[in-house]
């Protein structure tokens, strides 16, 4: 049995039906009439969906009903699609002369609607059989729970009742192996899907004593596809934590044996499901080269993989008891400690647990669920509900009552999209972007800010997991464990296919969704995919010569362009096939397929919403692609070959997203872009633009312009101000800019603008365009050299900006610096400096900013709220070549900073008591001429620098003596230290024992001496600085023996004659200032 899904495509459909361009039809003679009984129909049939939905779990004949009804609902989406189209390029339906071509087109009109009516009254009286009950179905609201966030790694203290499990299994890990008749010992993890194969298997991998029994440790995610050459680049890559380009199998097996030989390796194979003993046992002869006690851990569903792979031991791992089950179900149902506070919920809650027959994963899925659900009679409902008898009617073994309950209470929507992902190959990840957007073009999401939203909850529910978070926490991966992927599938039905030609997957001709798995090689494919006349939505996924690079997806057009003509021909043959045969075609995902033109049939698509050409090898887009009026989103990222645009592309009147990212030759956009009325997100970042042109000031809806790193963009549109609706200005790394237009305080809704330059000429805008705009995030104020007044400073605003988090105020000294007299130089300076003093008193930022760096400051005295250390909740400080300033605030006042950086302060000669500050962990001081002692004045006491971990002492000219603290480890945590140029400096405090990384240059004799006699006993990685980088025969041999110590090295050669260092010429220049 398959659910299928109605209400939503039905509702979609329904507000299609009155929309402007279709009421424009229903003037055209008999079709207003059609349209409106049409309308009438749905309503009717939507009043009966959600009993109809309910109770086709029990009665399968209510499924081939529903089935039937989505079929015309989805064709009575195309067909309002195309007659959409129609109007919208031939102008307004009643406004067509009476030619025959436009007869004719009225009346192929008037006869569809007329066939699809019939159709749908048809089913509408079909529905009497069934004597279901009315009620309206309508979207429930998605919940805003609160979601726990999780990361790639296993937190052991969210995993219950599986430590004797773990002792299992570390028993024969870290056993004798004197019993096996070879280098090897194999373990089996055998399970159904959901018990916790993979999270017992990371909770061995990351024991501690794990680390220390085995040199080298892999992980290796095998799938259904236990193909040994991508197996083996996998091991390698894990090993050598960097790309295996090498594609013969040859130099693979060299390269594995050579990385493991003689070594102690342990290497888990997750979700194994090879029955191949062949296969396995190629793998493993290779594998007998590493070190006696070298272990594989396999986790796997099945029992004849564990024989296959003549495993040394089988761990049967069974359910979890109800009382863990119900520990996992309570993390997530209640708020923490909130169950005591509801003695009913809880005693409905164990009875629910109970039938969950152990699995974790329906535990936490049901617990995600119920955590949005707090009247009894809600948690009565689940507990009685009639899935738990049918078992999924028995289809399919591996489908789960318990995630069969969690799906079944998604709002509709949420069903569909949920439903949708099983297109989506087993294993792979989904960028959350990507899947927002691709709901969007099948109407599943209005905007792609409500698709992220709809991850969001199915992420709570434990419908997906995350796979990758960035830096900043928010979450940009996703994917389906196994066993919800399962799920997936079986309430698509045959909706959702994935197409591997080289497997025997059978793929219904009435699929609406499908991914294909293109390797390029396999002939057939476009036969395969002619069959596929209904598809709204292909996923093409590229399999061959692809590997990953940041976290994207990068084709290795060296090796995948270099192909046959045969092979040539069959890429044509493919595309021929999706671009005349899936009209219906929704979205169309193309990353990285191996092609250099897009075809002029790509305008056959009229209803085509989302178009993703990221990572081929175009040069340009044909002229036709102007026809594609319903188009809404279209990737060209990582087109390096695009150099231009055609100018028909200003012709897509709908598209919302336009994505140009890493297009690396490209020049310039087209004027014509200024008539996309609705685009919203432009992004041309890290591409070669110069200038934008004037027409994108048109562009009143446009809400992100992403220019990152856009190096040669010298300006930004005069008439910047009329994008009224932008919120976000991206110009990181625009380092071309040298100002800002005027005007840009117009733009009232703009929160991010990262960057803000000063400018010298009198068009160009000043501080006071930042004072009404409410920024948050970061902030970078340039050249404030060319402030015109201190008032134009306080005009800023800064103090009231709460939403800003990093501040970065810069005066460019090399400006100045450029001048060929030194007195001139001197003379700026000197007239600069009281300005100086009271622009900076006027630009006191927010309280609470966390990262403050200041740069090139001319003045001899810091202002007020510096002085006093007004920002206590700084947690980063760089100040940077203050020329003239004599003293440093009290620092230690700031008890949350934990990174402080101090450089190019020639006039400084004494600093604050830094020790004292109890969070600080780097702290970085270079040229500070006039610093020659550190000791118990910047220690301040006892227990100094208590969090310290990383230390750089860099150009301290005159520093002659460091002393440590008496009676106590000195700086007990520090784990890495850059000592450079300190030519004075006699004797080192330490021996630092902590200290695992050290950097140096070649010839410090200090650093020499104290190495010789043992320092640093514990260094892992040596960095030596003006070295001869391919030569050791000038190398100290205390450096040669200790290199050869070592985990792992850099070095880093001398400077080229004459070059010098630009900081240490700035310090020169500064101490001539001060003369």
């Amino acid at each position: 049995m398959a659910e299928v899904v109605a209400s939503s495509i039905l509702r979609f459909v329904s507000d299609k039906l009155g929309a402007k361009v279709l009421n424009e039809l229903g003037l055209l003679k008999g079709v207003g009439d059609e349209l409106k009984r049409l309308e009438s129909t749905l309503a009717a049939i939507q009043d009966v969906l959600e009993d109809a939905e309910a109770r086709q779990v029990k009665e399968k004949s209510l499924g081939v009903w529903l089935r039937k009804l989505k079929d015309v609902a989805y064709d009575l989406d195309d067909l309002l699609d195309e007659t959409a189209v129609k109007a919208l390029t031939k102008g307004k339906v009643r406004g067509l002369p009476l030619t025959p071509k436009s007869i004719r087109v009225r009346h192929d009109i008037t006869r569809k609607v007329k066939g699809m009516r019939k159709r749908l009254d048809a089913i509408a009286e079909e529905r009497a059989i069934f004597h279901l009950r009315e009620g309206t179905a309508k979207d429930s609201e998605v919940g805003s729970g609160v979601r726990e966030q999780t990361g790639s790694l296993v937190d052991e203290s969210q995993v219950y009742g599986r430590q004797q499990d773990k002792a299992q299994i570390l028993d024969f890990l870290l056993g004798d192996c004197t019993e096996h008749n070879n280098n090897l010992g194999v373990i089996a993890i055998v399970g159904l899907g959901g018990l916790g194969k993979t999270t017992l298997a990371q909770l061995v991998y990351n024991d501690e004593e794990v680390h220390q029994q085995f040199e080298r440790r892999m992980w290796v995610y095998v799938s259904d596809k236990f193909d040994s050459k991508s197996l083996m680049r996998s091991i390698i890559e894990s090993l050598s934590a960097k790309e295996f380009t090498l594609p013969d199998m040859d130099p693979m097996q060299r390269e594995l044996v050579k990385q493991i030989r003689g070594r102690r390796f342990l290497l888990v194979l997750d979700d194994v499901w090879n029955e191949d003993y062949e296969l396995w046992d190629r793998l493993r002869l290779l594998l007998n080269n590493g070190a006696k006690g070298s272990k594989v851990v396999v986790t796997t569903r099945s029992r004849r993989v564990a024989s296959v792979m003549n495993a040394d031991q089988v761990h049967f791992l069974a359910g979890l008891s109800d009382d863990d089950c119900w520990l996992l179900f309570e993390r997530r149902a209640f708020e923490s400690g909130s169950s005591s506070r509801n003695p009913s919920l809880v005693a409905i809650g164990k009875e629910i647990v109970r039938r969950c027959g152990g699995m974790p994963l329906a535990a936490k899925a049901l617990g995600s669920m119920m955590r949005f659900k707090r009247e009894v009679s809600q948690w009565v409902a689940v507990r009685d509900n009639e899935i738990w008898r049918s078992s999924a009617d028995g289809d399919d073994d591996q489908i789960l009552p318990a995630l069969m309950l969690s799906y079944s209470h998604l709002p509709p929507r949420l069903k569909q999209c949920f439903a949708y992902c099983a297109m989506i190959p087993k294993g792979e990840t989904m960028r959350i972007r990507t899947l927002a957007r691709l709901w969007v073009a099948e109407g599943l999401a209005d905007l792609e800010d409500v698709g992220s939203q709809y991850v969001d909850q199915l992420l709570s529910r434990s419908l997906l997991e995350i796979r990758q978070e960035e830096a900043h926490g928010a979450v940009s991966l996703v994917k389906m464990h196994d066993v919800v992927h399962d799920l997936a599938r079986f309430v698509a039905g045959d909706e959702c296919s994935v197409v591997d030609v080289r497997g025997s997957t059978a793929i219904s001709p009435g699929s609406r969704y499908a991914s294909l798995l293109f390797d390029g090689r396999t002939p057939s494919v476009a036969e395969t995919l002619s069959h596929l006349r209904k598809l709204r939505a292909l996923y093409v996924i590229v399999t061959e010569g692809i590997f990953e690079k940041f976290g994207a997806r990068v084709v290795d057009h060296k090796n995948f362009y270099q192909r046959s003509a045969e092979e040539q021909d069959e890429d044509e043959r493919v595309l021929l096939a999706i671009f005349s045969t899936m009209k219906p075609l929704r979205a169309l995902h193309l990353d990285s397929f191996p092609m250099k033109a897009l075809p002029a049939a790509v305008q056959n698509l009229d209803h085509l919403r989302y178009l993703d050409l990221s990572g081929t090898d175009l040069r340009t887009l044909p002229q036709v692609i102007g026809r594609l009026h319903n188009l809404q989103i279209l990737k060209l990222q990582r087109c390096t070959g695009v150099e231009a645009l055609p100018e028909s592309i200003g012709e897509l009147v709908n598209l919302v997203t336009l994505d140009l990212c890493c297009c690396r030759r490209l020049s310039s956009l087209p004027d014509s872009i200024g008539r996309m009325g609705n685009l919203r997100n432009l992004d041309v970042s890290w591409s070669c633009i110069t200038t934008l042109p004037e027409s994108l000031s048109s562009l009143s809806n446009l809400q992100l312009l992403k220019l990152r790193d856009c190096y040669w963009l010298h300006e930004l549109p005069k008439n910047a101000q009329s994008m009224r609706s932008l919120t976000h200005l991206d110009i990181h790394g625009c380092y071309g800019l040298t100002c800002m237009p005027a005007g840009l305080g117009q733009l009232r809704q703009l929160r991010m603008l990262p960057m803000y330059l000063l400018g010298d000429g009198e068009g160009d805008g000043g501080l006071e365009e930042i004072g009404t705009l409410n920024l948050e995030g970061e902030l970078y104020i340039g050249n404030l050299q060319n402030l015109r007044s201190v008032a134009e400073a306080g005009e800023s605003n800064l103090r009231e900006k709460r939403g800003l988090r990093s501040l970065k105020l810069n005066w460019d000294l090399a400006s100045w610096f450029q001048q060929e007299d030194i007195n001139d130089v001197a003379a700026m300076v000197e007239e600069h400096t009281e300005f100086a003093e009271d622009a900076l008193g006027s630009l006191r930022p927010q309280p609470d900013l966390e990262e403050l760096r200041i740069e090139g400051y001319v003045g001899k005295v810091l202002p007020g709220w510096m002085m006093d250390c007004s920002i206590p909740n700084l947690v980063e400080l760089s100040l940077v070549s203050f020329v003239r300033c004599e003293k440093l605030p009290a620092l230690e006042r700031l008890s949350c900073l934990k990174v402080l950086k101090l450089i190019r302060f020639p006039c400084v000669e004494c600093l604050p008591q830094l020790g004292q500050l109890p969070c600080l962990r780097v702290l970085c001081l270079g040229a500070l001429p006039g610093v020659k002692r550190l000791g118990s004045e910047l220690y301040g006491g006892g227990s100094a620098f208590p969090a310290l971990e990383e230390l750089r002492l860099d150009s301290m000219s005159d520093l002659e003596e460091w002393s440590g603290t008496e009676g106590e480890d000195f700086l007990p945590r520090l784990s890495e230290l850059e000592l450079m140029d300190c030519p004075k400096l006699e004797a080192l405090p330490s021996t630092f024992p902590s200290v695992n990384r050290l950097t140096m240059n070649v010839d410090d004799k200090l650093l020499l001496s104290h190495l010789e006699r043992g320092a640093f006993p514990n260094l892992k990685h040596l960095g030596i600085c003006n070295c001869d980088v391919a030569d050791d025969a000038d190398m100290p041999e205390v450096l040669v023996e200790r290199l050869a110590s070592v985990e792992s090295s850099s070095r880093i050669g001398r400077p080229v004659t004459g070059s010098g260092s630009s900081s240490a010429s700035e310090v020169v220049m500064m101490t001539q200032l001060l003369i």
